[in-house]
């Protein structure tokens, strides 16, 4: 896999679980109408608790797995995506905290954020490891990326009134298009992988 092709993958990735509503997208358009930056403050907090999740997947997927051991980690963490593609239109959860605590607790104590990183997360980690340093400072950047931009650009359209049916409808969409490609994707990268070495 080409380091290019690589960081295209996380981002796509990354995007299928920012653009998700619910509990962060909340917070972000409620704090947003008295705080233009409070997406800012969120995906702080989202990354204090995210980032040593990536380097510690990263330090373990430097090991020598058994290739059918990543293979089974690719075939559930597609079907991981998979799930939450079919029961994504359920997310009504809403909580409402304020800022970089928000981003800590509604990340740390989401049981999907845990699930999402020992399956589809851990498979990007054990691809950047592949790579080497730049594989994980690329897996950190880009990753972290989506969440800034995404969560700062909800909290200052939410600072200047705009309505979100239209934007949140399109989110949804689109990180409903991308989970279910990428749930099928990882799968069959999996398949594919475990009947080479067999």
């Amino acid at each position: 896999m080409e380091l290019l092709w690589y960081i295209a993958l996380v981002i796509f990735i990354s995007l299928s679980g920012v653009l998700m509503p619910g509990p962060i997208f909340a917070n972000a358009i409620y704090e947003g109408r008295k705080n233009k930056y409070a997406g800012f403050k969120i995906a702080t907090g989202h990354a204090i608790v995210e980032v040593p999740i990536i380097v510690s997947l990263f330090l373990i997927g430097r090991f020598e797995f058994p290739s059918m051991a990543k293979s089974l980690i690719s075939i559930v963490g597609g079907i991981f995506l998979l799930y939450l593609a079919i029961t994504f239109f359920k997310n009504k959860e809403r909580r409402v905290i304020k800022g970089i605590m928000a981003g800590i607790l509604l990340s740390s104590l989401n049981p999907y954020f845990i699930l999402w990183w020992l399956t589809v997360g851990f498979n990007l980690a054990i691809k950047a490891s592949y790579f080497g340093l730049i594989g994980l400072l690329s897996l950190i950047v880009f990753h972290e990326s989506c969440d800034f931009s995404w969560y700062g650009f909800i909290t200052i359209l939410s600072n200047k009134g705009a309505r979100f049916q239209k934007i949140e409808k399109f989110a949804a969409l689109l990180a409903f298009s991308l989970l279910l490609f990428f749930g099928i994707y990882f799968i069959y990268n999996g398949i594919e992988e475990m009947a080479n070495h067999l």
